[in-house]
C-alpha cells in the first residue's frame, strides 16, 4: 500500500449523527486491525482527548493514498469505478468481500472494548438494546408506527443462539479505499459492534439495493449482487450465513432510525427543503423496506421497491 508523508486528523463532532459516538473506538479499531493480516487500515499516530487543543477530542493517522467508490451520486452511475472495465470491477468487488470476510474472523477477545454486558448477554442482544435506545433518543416522544412495529417484531424474533463476534457496522464499498484494485484501507467504525457477521451482510445488501434496484439504477457488470456477495462470503469463511431474514429487518430498522435522525439534523440547519426533510422523517427507504418486508400498513407511497433475496 502506498502511503504519503502526510497525515489525517479525525476530530470529534459535538452534534453527531450517532448517539454516544466514541472517537476512541475508531482509534482502537485501527490499532487492533493494524495487527491483523490482510485487513489494511491507517496507522494511528496518536490520540488526544483534551478538548482544549482543538476544541474537541481527535486522533491523527498516517495518510493513505487511494480512491474511494462514490456514495452520492452512487458509483454505479458515475466516477472511477463506473469507468473501470467489467473484469476489473469484478476483481475490486472480490477483493472487498475477501477483506470483509477476514474482518469477521478476527478473535472477538481482541476487541473486548466493544463488549457491553450491561446491555445484554451477547453481542447481538447488546446491539439490539443499543439501537432500541437510539430509536427512542431520535424519536424525542414522536411515534413512528413503522419503526415501532419493526421493534416489536425484532424483539419477538431474536435468534435463540447466543453469539458474540465482530461486525464492521457500516459495511459497504464506499467505506473502503482502493489502491488500484486492491483494498488499501477499511474505514468507518461508527456502528462497529459484536452482533456477528450476518449483521454486516444484511447491511451490505440494504445499502447495495438502495443505490441500485430500489432506485432503478442498473448494477455495474462485475459488481456482485447481494446474493453473490453472500455466496462468496460463505465460500471464504466456510459456513452458511444464518438468520438473514432477521438481520435484513434489523438492518432496515437501523437505516430507518438513522435517516430519521438525518431529517432532524438537516431540519435544524435548513439545508434541505421541508418536504425532503419530512420524507426523511416519515417515509425514508429504511421505513419503506420495513413496510414491504413485514407487510405493514403505511400511509405514504412506496417508491423504493424491496427486491428480496434468494441465495
Amino acid at each position: 500500500v502506498a502511503r504519503s508523508a502526510g497525515y489525517v486528523v479525525r476530530v470529534n463532532s459535538p452534534d453527531f449523527l450517532y448517539k454516544d459516538a466514541d472517537l476512541t473506538v475508531h482509534a482502537e479499531m485501527y490499532r487492533v486491525l493494524g495487527r491483523e493480516p490482510g485487513i489494511p487500515v491507517p496507522v494511528v499516530v496518536g490520540m488526544e482527548t483534551d478538548t482544549g487543543v482543538l476544541g474537541e477530542a481527535f486522533f491523527v493517522m498516517e495518510r493513505i493514498e487511494g480512491r474511494v467508490p462514490g456514495d452520492t451520486p452512487p458509483f454505479h452511475t458515475t466516477g472511477w469505478v463506473h469507468d473501470l472495465a467489467p473484469g476489473d470491477r469484478a476483481v475490486l468487488w472480490r477483493n472487498a468481500v475477501e477483506v470483509m470476510a477476514r474482518l469477521h474472523q478476527v478473535d472477538p477477545a481482541k476487541v473486548a472494548f466493544l463488549d457491553r454486558p450491561r446491555l445484554g448477554p451477547d453481542g447481538l442482544r447488546q446491539d439490539l438494546a443499543h439501537w432500541f435506545d437510539v430509536a427512542s433518543w431520535v424519536a424525542r416522544g414522536r411515534t413512528d408506527p413503522v419503526i415501532a412495529a419493526a421493534e416489536r417484531w425484532l424483539r419477538a424474533h431474536v435468534p435463540p443462539t447466543h453469539v458474540t463476534a465482530l461486525a464492521w457496522g457500516d459495511s459497504r464499498l464506499p467505506n473502503l479505499m482502493f489502491h488500484g484494485l486492491d483494498v488499501a484501507a477499511v474505514f468507518d467504525w461508527d456502528m462497529v459492534c459484536l452482533a456477528r457477521a450476518e449483521s454486516d451482510l444484511a447491511w451490505w445488501m440494504v445499502m447495495d439495493y438502495s443505490s441500485t434496484e430500489s432506485i432503478d439504477v442498473e448494477r455495474l457488470p462485475g459488481i456482485g449482487s447481494p446474493a453473490q456477495t453472500v455466496r462468496r462470503w460463505q465460500e471464504l469463511v466456510g459456513r452458511d450465513a444464518a438468520n438473514l431474514d432477521f438481520h435484513l429487518v434489523y438492518a432496515s430498522y437501523r437505516l430507518a432510525v438513522i435517516m430519521r435522525r438525518l431529517g432532524d439534523l438537516y431540519g435544524a440547519t435548513g439545508a434541505m427543503a421541508p418536504e425532503t426533510i419530512e420524507e426523511l422523517r416519515t417515509n425514508n427507504f429504511g421505513q419503506q423496506y420495513l413496510v414491504q418486508i413485514l407487510d405493514l400498513p403505511h400511509p405514504h407511497p412506496v417508491t423504493m421497491t424491496w427486491p428480496g433475496l434468494e441465495i
